[in-house]
């Protein structure tokens, strides 16, 4: 009765031409879930203690089960209600190329956009230093920086013998490119062959 009385106060200030007093959010704030059942959600008031409006993100189970949100600087507890997203299937996404013992670029960027890495693999067949750096010129050779490591094959990774390594599931940005319109290379110290794929983006 109390949720109905301060909804329908709402109501009328806001088609009756006439202006009332903003008030605290009622406690509890009840709505009816898919069953039917009265449940508490969120009650969200403004710094002077006005209503603004009750939200909650739940799967219908009640105050219990309403997501956690925390702020950024808050450590998650493993006790936190969380929510089970997927990714959007009208998201930007990422492409792949095969890798190889080669300078030459694996990643041309398009324009002045920036490349995103979403997941890389390598294996070298011998022992190896790899490097994965950005620059300008099909081989990277202007403005070299360091990707992962340093900027030359020597600071990179080192791989011994049918070593290598897996970063990233092709989902999540592993590392980026610090400048726009940097083109992406592989660097290697030896000339054994070291073979993988790398997927990415570009935005």
């Amino acid at each position: 009765m109390k949720t109905k009385i301060w909804a329908a106060a709402a109501l009328l200030a806001a088609f009756g031409g006439c202006t009332a007093a903003q008030a605290a959010c009622p406690s509890p704030f009840t709505v009816k879930d898919s069953t039917g059942t009265a449940q508490n959600v969120v009650e969200i008031n403004d710094a002077s203690n006005n209503c603004v409006f009750p939200s909650a993100i739940t799967d219908g189970g009640g105050a219990a089960n309403r997501a956690a949100v925390k702020a950024a600087n808050t450590t998650p507890a493993a006790t936190d209600p969380a929510l089970v997203v997927g990714v959007s299937p009208n998201s930007l996404g990422c492409t792949g190329a095969g890798v190889a013992n080669t300078t030459s670029t694996p990643i041309s960027v398009t324009a002045s956009t920036q490349i995103y890495v979403c997941s890389l693999n390598l294996i070298a067949g011998v022992a190896d230093n790899v490097a994965l750096v950005e620059g300008t010129g099909t081989t990277c050779g202007t403005g070299t920086a360091g990707i992962a490591g340093g900027s030359t094959a020597a600071t990179g990774w080192n791989f011994a013998a049918n070593g290598g390594l897996t970063l990233g599931n092709g989902i999540g940005i592993i590392a980026r490119t610090a400048t726009a319109a940097d083109n992406v290379c592989l660097l290697v110290s030896g000339s054994g062959q070291v073979s993988g794929n790398i997927v990415w983006a570009q935005f």
